[in-house]
């Protein structure tokens, strides 16, 4: 076979190839595809040119050739412009670059000229000689042939200038592909150079023209960087915070990331020991399939394991990979939410919510009778503020642990602030051991040693379906009665309690109603002087209720003092004396009306004010209308209500100490106490010894004398004491020798 035809052959295989190429090209979805395709045409049009020039056996055809394969190459050029302008424009970010229009025009005229060339013959000559004993016509260049080679050198330098600009701005991973072109490309453009300097009969440099081809379509059109993407993939696993291990087919470990190594303990990355090891920590994890994912819990600890298969395109096995995830951190943070949204933080008990969800499963579960503990710590804020809030949470800690060390067979948890519940079956109830290990709780902290006095309500409980938080508060019903006693106590719910509980609740709801029909008013005790003379009175507060009918004062004062409510009835009985009074300035202009003010009164209402306005808005004497205050009452927050009483008098205001000798008061007080008045109470003569009492009450009235306040005894019953007290120095008297209380009619027909 003569060369002609070898190269030929050649040559068509290589117009095939583009053709095969531009097709699929045209084809792919990338927007590459269609450039690419073009070009490929392009390549192809030299390459059949140079069939034509090869098997030609006359001047014309060959002429046709040339002419054909000029025109090719200057083709070639301007698809090699859009091409590159397509595939490096993801280089520059801010697309920023412009179309090289001038290549355009250039192109443009080249192909123009060349097609002019059979007409002005200003291109080629055509030169006949022999190859391999065969006429060939070879081209002898003339000035536009020299113009064609230069535009497309010229548009050669800008493509090549273009993609040593991307090689430099593109990533690693797509580098390799525009050095692959660029190279190629140079190979064409000096195989090019080398054939025209040559003068070689048949250009060989169509072969590296078409391998060009090829090689734009494979990356343009078919190219992954598996190699790169490959190294890429490993790093992004090795850098995973999961541990991954890779198998082959036959279930052995090809490949284990740093995580892995560690979560197996192996300080020594060896391979072939990451099987074995495996498999002891995490059994069964070859038999489940192909494709599974499950949570595990090994040493305390909490995984997710999940393996997958890869296959290739025949669905064959090639390997597994099986990541796994330390969810240890979720689970323990899911875990803590869940722990301290059921108890609570300072004591580790259950919290109420908890406690109650609880209390209801077991009422509702079991057969056995169940008691409900309340326990309160008594006067738990004066032990904050005299201790510290730190000894304070140590005492509700002690009292927890106590409770985790002795409640076997119950639940129990923290109510709120310094109270706590218990539900435990009522033949577990050791009542000797709450009384004995309670009733001395002493609680050591540091330097600080105090003894917590605590309180503990019972209720058996008798209705399983009653709302677990009334149990609760039935046990703690059980326990109000004894606020006062420092003693540890236990008290248990009944019906006794339950209806004094019920009656409470209907005095307090039947009170605003008495107050607005008058069904509570003042009765008046008289007040004597030394000369038996009634100078004034007290007013006392008497409740004539439509159902009930009189009531003493013990009956709902005591009520009304625990609720909070004394307030609303000493308002009106101040409002009652004042318009007795106003109505005295004509008939009894001498006469003053005491009336008492309760220690809760002061958190409640402005006393000061309420009474100011009250004189004024009856325009009465301040004088007329005296303020008693209990001694114990004076005793807490005293410098307060000392402040209060000494602009009451500076008003014009008596200030009375009602009670003195009850309390704890000290003698050494009456000289900073703002008070015009001592009442002294008679349980001092009621002593079986009485020339002891007979003493204190003598020096009690004298040292008053001394300091210019006026005594007045209460409970003056009988003509001996009025006279002993008159003898002592005793300026005023009240009690039964004189009178009961009464009504403020029978007191005013009384003592006109």
């Amino acid at each position: 076979m003569i060369i002609q035809h070898k190269y030929c052959i050649i040559f068509m295989c290589f117009a095939i190839l583009q053709i095969i190429c531009a097709i699929q090209a045209f084809k792919s979805e990338k927007p590459i595809g269609r450039f690419t395709g073009i070009l490929n045409l392009a390549i192809m049009t030299p390459i059949i040119a140079n069939i034509v020039i090869i098997e030609s056996k006359s001047p014309v055809l060959s002429y046709f050739g040339y002419y054909l394969s000029y025109i090719g190459m200057t083709m070639i050029m301007l698809a090699l412009t859009f091409f590159t302008e397509r595939y490096c424009m993801g280089v520059d970010e801010n697309r920023a670059h412009t179309r090289p229009y001038f290549i355009h025009v250039m192109a443009t005229v080249d192909i123009v000229q060349i097609s002019l060339g059979p007409l002005f013959n200003h291109v080629i000559n055509l030169e006949k000689t022999e190859l391999d004993g065969r006429v060939f016509y070879r081209d002898l260049p003339r000035i536009g042939l020299t113009f064609h080679r230069i535009v497309d050198y010229v548009i050669y330098g800008a493509v090549l200038l273009i993609f040593i600009i991307s090689i430099v701005r593109t990533t690693k991973l797509y580098r390799q592909k525009y050095i692959i072109i660029f190279i190629t490309m140079i190979l064409a453009g000096a195989s090019q150079f080398a054939f025209i300097r040559s003068r070689i009969p048949i250009d060989r440099s169509i072969i590296v023209h078409g391998l060009f081809g090829l090689v734009v379509f494979y990356f343009s059109i078919l190219y992954r960087p598996l190699r790169l993407l490959d190294a890429m993939l490993s790093y992004v696993v090795s850098d995973m915070n999961d541990a991954v291990f890779v198998f082959d087919n036959s279930n052995k470990c090809v490949w284990v990331n740093d995580q892995g190594y560690s979560l197996l303990d192996m300080d020594e990355h060896k391979l072939s020991r990451v099987t074995d090891r495996l498999f002891n920590k995490f059994t069964n994890i070859t038999d489940k399939g192909e494709h599974w994912s499950e949570n595990r819990v090994v040493d305390d600890r909490y995984y997710i394991l999940e393996k997958k298969a890869v296959k290739t395109d025949n669905k064959n096995l090639d390997g597994t990979f099986l990541v796994i995830k330390d969810d240890t951190k979720r689970h323990k943070d899911i875990e803590r939410e869940i722990y301290n949204s059921t108890h609570d933080i300072l004591t580790g008990l259950y919290n109420m919510e908890h406690l109650y969800a609880n209390v209801e499963n077991i009422v509702h579960a079991s057969d056995e009778v169940l008691n409900i503990i309340f326990i309160n710590v008594k006067n738990f804020k004066l032990v904050k503020d005299t201790f510290g809030k730190d000894f304070a949470d140590v005492v509700l800690i002690r009292i927890a642990n106590w409770l985790k060390a002795n409640i076997k067979n119950g639940v129990y948890g923290r109510l709120i602030g310094d109270t706590f519940g218990v539900c435990i079956p009522k033949k577990d109830f050791d009542e000797d051991l709450f009384l004995e290990e309670m009733g001395n709780f002493v609680v050591k902290n540091r330097n600080i040693e105090h003894k917590i006095n605590i309180h503990i309500g019972v209720y058996e409980i008798t209705d399983t379906e009653m709302d677990v938080s009334v149990m609760f508060d039935r046990a703690h019903l059980a326990i109000t009665d004894i606020e006062e006693n420092y003693k540890t106590v236990i008290r248990y719910y009944n019906d006794e309690l339950r209806k004094t509980i019920m009656e409470e609740q209907r005095l307090a709801t039947d009170l605003i109603n008495a107050i607005d029909v008058d069904n509570i008013r003042p009765y008046l005790q008289p007040i004597a002087d030394k000369d038996g003379k009634v100078v004034g009175a007290e007013a006392l507060a008497r409740w004539m209720h439509p159902d009930l009918g009189f009531l003493q004062p013990n009956r709902f004062i005591p009520v009304f003092e625990k609720n909070g409510m004394i307030t609303d009835l000493d308002r009106h009985i101040w409002k009652d004396a004042c318009r007795i009074l106003a109505r005295w300035k004509d008939t009894n202009p001498d006469m003053f009306i005491s009336v008492n003010i309760s220690p809760k009164d002061f958190y409640f209402v402005d006393v000061l004010e309420e009474i100011t306005g009250l004189v004024k808005e009856y325009d009465i004497d301040p004088k007329k209308l005296r303020i008693e205050i209990t001694e114990t009452a004076m005793m807490t927050d005293s410098e307060e209500k000392m402040a209060i009483f000494n602009k009451l008098r500076k008003s014009g205001f008596i200030v009375e100490m009602d009670d003195f000798g009850s309390g704890y008061s000290s003698l050494n007080l009456l000289k900073d106490m703002p008070v015009d008045v001592l009442k002294l109470d008679m349980h001092f003569l009621s002593d079986e010894n009485n020339k002891r009492s007979d003493t204190i009450i003598r020096n009690i009235i004298n040292l008053s004398n001394e300091l210019n306040i006026i005594t007045l005894t209460e409970g003056v019953e009988t003509e001996e004491q009025y006279y002993l007290l008159k003898e002592m120095g005793c300026s005023l008297f009240q009690g039964y020798y004189f009178a009961k209380p009464m009504t403020v009619e029978d007191f005013e027909a009384s003592y006109p």
